[in-house]
């Protein structure tokens, strides 16, 4: 029987089948080469990783967060995105953070008197933002303010930026917030040498009670004592202007009765003075302490100007007596009466909530005017 019956072509066939043979085996032999390469790559890539990793260790001991003096990705990354600890060669940001020029710097004996410092890019001395965080005076972390877009905006305007952590009401009952609030102030002027910072230009800014504690120094008569024997607290409080958001103007049961119309409060208040319930939060010692810790008593002719912003509009107001505190505590009913006060005494004050929005460069806007001296069209 022949092949050609059945349509075989025995030698082409056969050629075919060496050349795939012979493709197979040589692959078979480059096989361990090309894995011993691949190996040895990886190796290299491994290296070169650990390397980078040790380089950072050594530059940054605090990266190893087990302590077991061995950085791992994990760790580098974590802290990297913390930004907390020292500034990389060269470098203003890690993974899009901006790291701060001198971080956790102590300003007070308390582990919570720690604040972070921004140093704007400037020939001379540069004018500076305090920020303050919120939490209702019970948490919170200054990290906050690298998510306000303010931040990147003074920095790249010229300004540097401060985020200073105060005592939690869990530590210390009201005045300690503010009397850290006014101790970090200080400090920062303190520093105006080292620093490069111009200590007659500065702004507090904050949210929530971050803001509030912001209201109670820029209203407050200056805090300086001159007899003191601590330098420090020889220092002015008194500042150039404010940016508070969503602070309440008041702290008495009074005042929110009357401007939010309710009279449930709520423990995060009632912490902050000291009180386990409602009726010790009204007694006559806890009434004294709110008006002294209320900014708005303290606002006087002499005060300097304020960008207030607050959610909600003010027709939504009185709400419901026991209404939940997130849907009132930082309503532009809390804001408005500081607003009149000021009017009346011929200071300035732009306030803005949802029924009258502020331009998205308003803040920065009012802050150039007052701290740079520079008059800027705000856009619509």
């Amino acid at each position: 029987m022949s092949y050609r019956t059945y349509g075989y072509l025995p030698q082409t066939m056969n050629a075919y089948e060496l050349s795939l043979s012979q493709l197979a085996f040589r692959i078979f032999l480059m096989l361990p080469i090309l894995l011993s390469q691949r190996i040895a790559i990886s190796q290299e890539k491994a290296s070169a990783v650990d390397n980078k990793l040790q380089q950072w260790l050594a530059k940054y001991p605090k990266a190893d967060a087990n302590g077991d003096s061995v950085l791992t990705e994990n760790e580098a990354r974590a802290f990297k995105k913390s930004s907390k600890n020292g500034k990389a060669d060269g470098e203003k940001k890690l993974n899009g953070v901006e790291i701060a020029t001198d971080a956790d710097v102590s300003y007070g004996p308390h582990e919570r008197n720690i604040l972070d410092f921004w140093r704007a890019a400037s020939d001379g001395p540069t004018p500076v933002m305090i920020f303050f965080h919120g939490g209702s005076f019970k948490a919170g972390d200054k990290a906050i303010v690298q998510s306000r877009p303010i931040f990147e905006e003074c920095l790249a305007a010229g300004i540097s930026v401060v985020s200073a952590n105060y005592r939690f009401s869990s530590d210390a009952p009201f005045p300690a917030s503010m009397d850290d609030g006014a101790r970090a102030l200080q400090f920062v002027r303190s520093k105006a040498k080292e620093w490069n910072i111009d200590p007659e230009h500065i702004a507090l800014s904050g949210s929530s009670a971050g803001a509030t504690l912001a209201l109670w120094i820029t209203l407050h008569a200056d805090l300086a004592d001159p007899n003191s024997a601590d330098p420090i607290a020889r220092i002015s409080t008194r500042v150039t202007c404010a940016t508070p958001h969503s602070g309440t103007a008041g702290l008495e049961s009074e005042y929110f009765r009357q401007h939010a119309g309710v009279t449930k409060l709520g423990g995060a208040l009632w912490q902050l003075f000291g009180a386990t319930s409602q009726a010790e939060f009204d007694s006559a010692e806890k009434q004294t302490l709110q008006r002294e810790a209320s900014p708005l008593l303290h606002a006087t002719r002499d005060d300097p100007p304020l960008f207030l912003t607050y959610a909600g509009k003010p027709s939504e107001a009185p709400f419901a007596a026991d209404a939940s505190q997130k849907d009132w505590i930082h309503h532009a009913c809390l804001g408005l009466p500081l607003k009149t006060r000021y009017e009346a005494l011929g200071r300035e004050c732009e306030l803005y909530h949802q029924g009258k929005p502020a331009a998205s460069d308003a803040e920065i806007a009012f802050l150039k005017r007052h701290l740079l001296n520079q008059k800027e069209t705000v856009k619509p």
